[in-house]
């Protein structure tokens, strides 16, 4: 085994083995098997085992409806997403249209919620730790992500909380909604939804994902096509 802060290129024939990988939701062990400076080999092991599985077996099938949705408190829509999908494939049930895009819109919006708080609250802290504190960078790393206070880490985090807005005002709640259920969902969206939805979502837009993280357009970013592209962008204005 070999420290993890070794240069993989100078290991010639050795095992790199991070336990834990930090930074991630829940425990994973990653090993890495690097031949001449090259990765030959990699493996992870989720070493948190929650028992899920073990709860449900002898419940009635649309126990996971309301189980799983409570494994996590950041992704819980994902899990109830996948247990009714299961069960509309078990049992071979009909999606009407309308409820495929409601399901989709609140997984969409779940994922909007994790992208910032993993990337401030588990991620970008780590770039305040004082081992960086000898590069020109560090300041300005603090000055954004350090906890709680950081510019961009409180704005970020703050601002997390819109997209699942949307999901709570058709799921009822969030986290641990269970709302969609075999066949459908059990919301029927008016128009006065759907108009405060589209607020939301377009306030998170403008006041976070364009101002703060792209600082441009979503139609400017979406016009990088290659990472050629990307550097391009990356110069051509400063925000």
């Amino acid at each position: 085994m070999v420290n993890i802060t070794e240069n993989p290129a100078t290991i010639t024939g050795r095992d790199l083995r991070i336990s834990p990988l930090g930074r991630v939701e829940g425990d994973l062990d990653l090993r890495v098997t690097i031949r001449d400076g090259v990765v030959t080999g990699a493996w992870t092991e989720a070493s948190m085992f929650r028992g899920f599985e073990i709860i449900l077996k002898g419940k009635d099938p649309q126990a996971g409806l309301i189980v799983t949705p409570r494994i996590c408190g950041i992704c819980g829509g994902s899990h109830l997403t996948k247990a009714a999908y299961a069960l509309d494939t078990a049992w071979q049930t009909e999606l009407p249209p309308n409820a495929t895009l409601i399901r989709n819109i609140a997984q969409a919006c779940e994922t909007l919620q994790s992208i910032p708080r993993w990337f401030y609250a588990l991620f970008a802290i780590d770039l305040t730790n004082k081992k960086y504190a000898h590069l020109p960078e560090y300041d300005e790393a603090v000055r954004r992500f350090a906890p709680f206070v950081g510019t961009s880490y409180e704005h970020g985090v703050t601002l997390s909380n819109k997209p699942v807005e949307i999901y709570a005002i058709f799921g009822g709640q969030w986290p641990h909604s269970s709302f969609m259920i075999p066949g459908g969902v059990m919301c029927a969206p008016t128009l006065a939804d759907v108009t405060r939805a589209i607020a939301i979502l377009e306030y998170w837009k403008d006041e976070w994902l364009e101002k703060k993280w792209l600082g441009c357009s979503v139609d400017r970013w979406m016009q990088n096509k290659s990472w050629a592209d990307v550097m391009e962008w990356m110069h051509e204005n400063e925000r």
